[in-house]
């Protein structure tokens, strides 16, 4: 996984593909996905929710539900925790996310 830049107040979802090693999609049947946005102190900015897209193997939406226009922009950290059916438990490279301010804002007139 690479970065990620989100402005303030936009909708934050990604989607992404699980792969293994060799390339291949990877079936996630049976399990179970957590995934917090950080800043570099370790202070979490949001608890993130993650689901798999239905009829597409091996592809998960990792979204947040709140506001984003109260996250402060700066640079973030994020991975994914995944817990396979067997018990076995993997974390994704950590990903950075990049918060910026928006350009065009609502109710701003001409």
């Amino acid at each position: 996984m690479s970065g990620f830049v989100v402005k303030q107040g936009n909708t934050f979802r990604l989607a992404a593909v699980i792969r293994a090693y060799d390339g291949a999609v990877v079936d996630l049947t049976g399990c179970t996905f957590s995934c917090q946005l950080r800043d570099v102190l370790g202070n979490l900015l949001a608890d993130l929710t993650v689901r798999q897209v239905a009829g597409r193997t091996g592809v998960i939406q990792i979204t947040y539900a709140g506001d984003t226009g109260a996250w402060s922009p700066g640079q973030y950290r994020c991975d994914l925790r995944t817990v396979w059916p067997d018990g076995t438990i993997q974390s994704s490279e950590t990903f950075s996310v990049s918060v910026i301010a928006g350009v065009t804002t609502p109710g701003d007139a001409a």
